[in-house]
């Protein structure tokens, strides 16, 4: 599983385009769920959890998603997405709608 807050700190740090964090959050939140697909088939104890989170993951990439699409944060975000989102607002600015 990835380090969400490292990425989204590494892309704004690099100056991505708000159109390519966008895709590369939409690919991770699809990883997540191809992941968690495949961990819930597996007859493992440990691969249930590790499907929840990979769920929880590709949630909170969506609240962050629904943050640049709309300008404000999703019902549910957590400190942590909304610590995101001040970050991604400051940086991109007027790009967030």
């Amino acid at each position: 599983m990835i380090d969400l807050d490292a990425k989204i700190r590494s892309l704004v740090e690099r100056n991505i385009p708000r159109k390519d964090i966008v895709s590369e959050l939409d690919a991770i939140a699809s990883d997540a769920e191809s992941r968690a697909k495949r961990f819930e088939r597996a007859k493992k104890k440990g691969d249930r959890y590790r499907a929840e989170s990979e769920r929880a993951l590709s949630a909170r990439v969506g609240r962050i998603l629904f943050f640049l699409h709309h300008g404000v944060p999703a019902q549910g975000a957590t400190d942590a997405d909304l610590q995101l989102c001040d970050l991604l607002k400051t940086v991109l600015g007027a790009a967030i709608r």
